[in-house]
């Protein structure tokens, strides 16, 4: 495997695999630089599979409130039935219950 790297930042420009030669790295080089980089901000170079899970775990994106939220959150479908038992079946119960998982996720996670 081969990778282009920001070397201020660490962040993962563009990665191929296969090819072992200079001119497989000077292709990396040349994507870059024709996005807007310069020579002096790349590490071109060839990395193991470990190396590479490291790369991609350290350029991972950094969830956001609303993600965290919204993992946690009950589902469009729980949502939907419990509004269909309270609603038409006369069962308040079922809302209440995902409106109490609903409040908790919000306190478990709140906006910055």
């Amino acid at each position: 495997m081969r990778v282009c790297i920001e070397k201020s930042t660490g962040k993962l420009i563009e990665s191929q695999s296969g090819g072992e030669t200079q001119a497989h790295l000077d292709t990396l080089t040349k994507n870059a630089l024709n996005a807007g980089y310069t020579e002096a901000e790349l590490e071109v170079k060839y990395v193991t599979d470990a190396e590479f899970s490291a790369i991609m775990e350290a350029n991972k994106p950094i969830s956001t409130y609303e993600d965290l939220r919204r993992a946690e959150h009950p589902k469009t479908d729980e949502l939907i039935v419990a509004l269909w038992e309270q609603v038409i079946e006369g069962r308040p119960e079922s809302a209440a219950i995902l409106q109490a998982e609903r409040e908790s996720v919000k306190l478990k996670f709140p906006k910055p």
